[in-house]
């Protein structure tokens, strides 16, 4: 086999198109290994538009206007015409009664306002006549003071020295025969404090000591008083005695006890008032002032309502009640008795309370319009109409807050709801969206482009000759649930980058590669 020689020609093409298929190759591997390293990343455009800035906070639904309409002990049930739940329209009639049997309960209001007012009339007369003896028995004590003083006097210098060493030697003898106890020392004590005499305390202590007499019996004849000791007592027990009468015409005379009494005479009157006013309704029947929802029936058709007995009213008592330092409103409504709620309405508008954050305060004004959503996502509308000029403790949480819950300084507020819906329920919470401010014709960026960190707030702008991407620092305007406005850091038509995969990181000059656009 003859072998074939290649010319020198020949060789240098085969070596050119050796070289261009290994920088092909070279290449292509280097194309699939880029593209396969690259981020792929969504793009979207800025735009002009408009936006809305909202705020967001939850709130609890309360009722501020609410009839407990009350039952009278006696009254006969006709109808009733509502349940708990309804909705009632004003002048709707929930419920009608046959009065017939009250005109006794009033009497009987009307007795305990007379006799309320007689008894304080009766102690402001007897705290006249109180004041007008005062000044008679501050004399009295005067001189009874003086009198008792004199005859202390007396018997102070009556008694004898006990310091002499015969009677120290006599109480040491006493006291040990006495059994030598704390007790017997009294005793003794007093047996020389008593005034008689040491020849005395001698032959009764040799009689004790013979047994010619009983050792009791002679120790109590020691303990024998002066006529002066007998009229100390009798004048200190006077002076005693006229002090307390003092104090007790101090107290008659005084405003305590009157405040009491007329505090009760005006219970009383405002008890008369109320029944009064009780019997007239239930006579009508009740029926509804204003639009509203029945949150409470405790009465049925056909029965006699029976509610807390009334009572008469018993000063003495009352008096009584009040040393333990009982309330005054409290003693009447105890002793006059309780109407009990027959049916409570909770009347429209509701409300909602809620806290606004220090970050949110300016931002809201009164009658701003809101949205009121409740727990099955019905929205209502309300407006602003009380803000707080005191700021509060509160432990609300502001969805709107970056940071999340705890507990911080903020301003009570209240949205009012014209029309609630049977979706909004007093007691429950509720979300409130109030749109705080809003411009027209501005840039526009998805919220997911905005990246926020140790270097600033930013945006990545994709370079679409280059595919590579560049940050730019970005001043941000409003924003609403899904979009920022951007007030410097990008122009209409730029391309930013929106969303990457979780724990990717990118960086300027990075290439992407791109999968889908908003």
């Amino acid at each position: 086999m003859t072998k074939k020689i290649l010319n020198k020609k020949q060789k240098i093409v085969i070596s050119i198109v050796a070289a261009v298929l290994i920088i092909a190759i070279g290449i292509s591997v280097y194309v699939v290994i880029s593209k396969k390293s690259r981020t792929t990343v969504a793009l979207a455009e800025v735009t002009v538009g408009d936006i809305t800035e909202t705020l967001k906070l939850s709130g609890t639904v309360n009722s501020e206007n609410r009839a407990s309409l009350e039952i009278l002990d006696g009254t006969y049930v006709k109808s009733v015409n509502v349940r708990v739940g309804d909705a009632v329209k004003k002048g709707d009639v929930l419920a009608t009664f046959d009065t017939s049997s009250l005109g006794d309960v009033v009497a009987q209001k009307h007795d305990n306002y007379n006799a309320a007012m007689s008894q304080y009339k009766k102690y402001s007369a007897n705290a006249s006549a109180s004041f007008s003896q005062l000044e008679s028995l501050s004399k009295q004590i005067k001189q009874k003071q003086k009198e008792v003083e004199e005859l202390q006097k007396k018997v102070d210098a009556a008694k004898p020295r006990d310091d002499t060493p015969e009677t120290v030697s006599l109480k040491k003898q006493l006291t040990e025969l006495l059994g030598d106890s704390k007790l017997a020392g009294e005793i003794v004590d007093r047996i020389f404090s008593s005034g008689t005499q040491t020849s005395e305390i001698l032959q009764h202590l040799e009689n004790i000591i013979n047994g010619a007499n009983n050792q009791i019996s002679s120790i109590l004849k020691l303990l024998s008083v002066s006529d002066e000791e007998k009229q100390l007592i009798s004048a200190q027990l006077e002076l005693v005695e006229l002090k307390a009468r003092q104090g007790i015409l101090k107290l008659q005379s005084g405003d305590t006890l009157a405040s009491l009494y007329l505090s009760v005479a005006e219970s009383a009157k405002e008890d008369l008032d109320k029944t009064v006013e009780a019997v007239n309704a239930l006579k009508k029947g009740w029926i509804a002032e204003y639009d509203g929802i029945v949150s409470e029936v405790n009465i049925i058709p056909g029965e006699t309502c029976r509610s807390a007995a009334t009572a008469n009213i018993d000063i003495s008592s009352i008096i009584d009640l009040a040393s333990g330092n009982t309330n005054v409103s409290d003693i009447v409504n105890a002793l006059l008795g309780q109407t009990q709620s027959g049916i409570t309405v909770e009347y429209y508008p509701f409300v909602v309370d809620f806290v606004l954050g220090k970050a949110d305060i300016f931002k809201v004004s009164l009658d701003m319009p809101c949205r009121v959503t409740a727990a099955d996502d019905t929205v209502v509308d309300g407006v602003v109409t009380y803000i707080s000029p005191v700021a509060t403790q509160s432990s609300g949480v502001n969805i709107s807050s970056l940071i999340g819950s705890g507990s911080a300084n903020g301003v009570d507020a209240k949205v009012t709801i014209e029309k609630p819906t049977s979706s909004v329920i007093i007691g429950l919470d509720v979300d409130v969206s109030i749109d705080v401010d809003s411009k027209d014709n501005v840039l526009i960026v998805p919220s997911e482009a905005v990246k926020n960190d140790s270097n600033g707030t930013y945006v990545y702008i994709y370079n679409s000759k280059t595919k590579r991407i560049k940050s730019s620092k970005v001043e941000l305007g409003l924003s609403d649930d899904t979009r920022y406005e951007i007030v410097s850091g990008c122009e209409e038509g730029d391309t930013v980058i929106t969303t990457v995969p979780t724990g990717t990181t990118l960086a300027d000059g990075d290439k992407v590669k791109i999968v889908a656009s908003k």
